[in-house]
């Protein structure tokens, strides 16, 4: 039976155009017809994939925000002991981006991030997660948006900083 559930979500996952998690630079992000996820640097080791997302325990959401393009939340949950954030978005519309914003120093503008393009209509999406921190410094945000980053559309389409 579980063969079969996890069989079951295997090939749903496949369908609704889940990726897994690459290091690819944004700049070689697939193109608009293809729904692609990707980090902003190829030498990230911080980062956890998406599957590893999916399998977090103690999951909760942190700060959400519904917006005209579906609604976009910062999660965060237990992934191998250590404590992850990550964007999600909940019944999206087509062609939109997902992007989850890492800010490290404090400033409130983002030092990373993980950008899946071209989002299929509907359904849960999520992004790679990335370690939270006992520090201030440390801060996650997310969005819905046809733009490149979150600070280029308005606060209508992403939540508040986490």
């Amino acid at each position: 039976m579980r063969k079969r559930i996890l069989g079951v979500l295997a090939a749903a996952a496949a369908f609704a155009g889940v990726v897994a998690a690459t290091t690819t630079p944004a700049s070689t992000a697939a193109p608009a017809a293809v729904s692609a996820s990707t980090t902003t640097s190829t030498t990230d080791t911080g980062w956890i994939t998406q599957e590893e997302v999916h399998s977090s325990t103690n999951t909760a959401v942190a700060v959400d925000k519904v917006t005209p393009a579906g609604t976009v939340q910062v999660r965060h949950g237990i992934h191998a002991g250590k404590q992850h954030g990550w964007g999600r978005a909940v019944n999206p519309t087509a062609d939109y981006n997902l992007i989850f914003e890492v800010d490290l120093n404090g400033d409130r503008r983002p030092e990373k991030q993980w950008t899946w393009s071209y989002l299929p209509e509907g359904g849960l999406r999520w992004t790679g997660g990335y370690p939270t921190s006992s520090s201030s410094d440390r801060a996650f945000r997310a969005c819905i948006t046809r733009h490149s980053s979150c600070s280029k559309t308005t606060s209508d389409y992403r939540t508040a900083w986490w």
